[in-house]
């Protein structure tokens, strides 16, 4: 386990022209693609098709491989039309994580967190007049064994965010329900406060047919989150992604293990 974080600067690739921009909206999407070679690449094309109907703000996927990224970045919509940062293979091993971004970045960093699975974070902030908003890409440990591990990775990143008025904090935390406390004020978990008569589970093989076969067990749980922090934006809609299989003649086949999760922020500037 690594007891110290180890914080860096990420290059950004494609970065945008504009030094800023003026939003009044934004969507953002995270999605754990799974590093598992089964379908891979068919699976990494459906996420990119799923995606490319939003052509969201901001993207980030966790487990990303290079062969992920080979996909990813052959999509001439991603190619032209996003700036990128990632952590790939190396400290990262098959977790890496890909922030693909339309709203200019900067000041891009990688923590690796306390972890017995190679964990970190992608902290970056949005380039948008006025202030920033800081984005935080995360993968938590997994596993029940880990939770208290989950609450330690938590309060890094979220000390990491104390600066900042705005931020949002979205991916994989590996989090059960009842884990639910560590992510209260001053941070907004948008889909119980958006759909609270909905369960949300973005790993729930009751649907996902594959991933009720990769373990021969039902699982429901909503690993998959998003958090928003500050005045700024309100969130206006949050949707699950990947709910069906990637063709009619692969019916149990999906684009990953987990669901993808879609949400709309609108600031609440005059």
């Amino acid at each position: 386990m690594r007891l110290i974080p180890r914080r860096r600067s990420v290059r950004v690739e494609n970065a945008c022209a504009a030094s800023s921009v003026d939003r009044d909206g934004l969507t953002l999407t995270t999605y754990n693609i799974w590093n598992d070679p089964k379908h891979a690449a068919d699976r990494y094309r459906a996420v990119a098709e799923l995606l490319s109907r939003r052509e969201p703000d901001l993207m980030v996927f966790q487990e990303v491989t290079p062969a992920a990224v080979d996909v990813l970045l052959t999509q001439q919509w991603i190619s032209d039309g996003y700036a990128r940062a990632a952590v790939i293979g190396g400290e990262a091993g098959d977790y890496g994580l890909l922030m693909l971004s339309r709203v200019p970045i900067n000041a891009v960093t990688y923590t690796r967190l306390p972890s017995r699975q190679s964990r970190g974070f992608l902290r970056a902030e949005l380039a948008l007049q006025g202030a920033p908003t800081v984005v935080c890409c995360i993968h938590l440990d997994s596993g029940k064994r880990s939770a208290r591990l989950r609450g330690w990775q938590l309060r890094r990143i979220f000390g990491s965010l104390k600066p900042a008025n705005d931020a949002v904090v979205l991916g994989d935390f590996n989090m059960r329900d009842s884990e639910n406390t560590r992510t209260g004020p001053p941070y907004l978990d948008v889909w119980p406060a958006l759909r609270p008569d909905e369960d949300g589970f973005t790993e729930d093989t009751s649907i996902n047919l594959m991933r009720y076969d990769m373990k021969d067990k039902h699982r429901h749980v909503r690993f998959d989150r998003l958090l928003l922090k500050g005045d700024r934006w309100t969130a206006t809609d949050i949707e699950l992604l990947g709910t069906k299989p990637i063709a009619t003649d692969l019916p149990r086949v999906f684009p990953s293990d987990h669901f993808g999760v879609a949400c709309r922020l609108t600031s609440r500037s005059p």
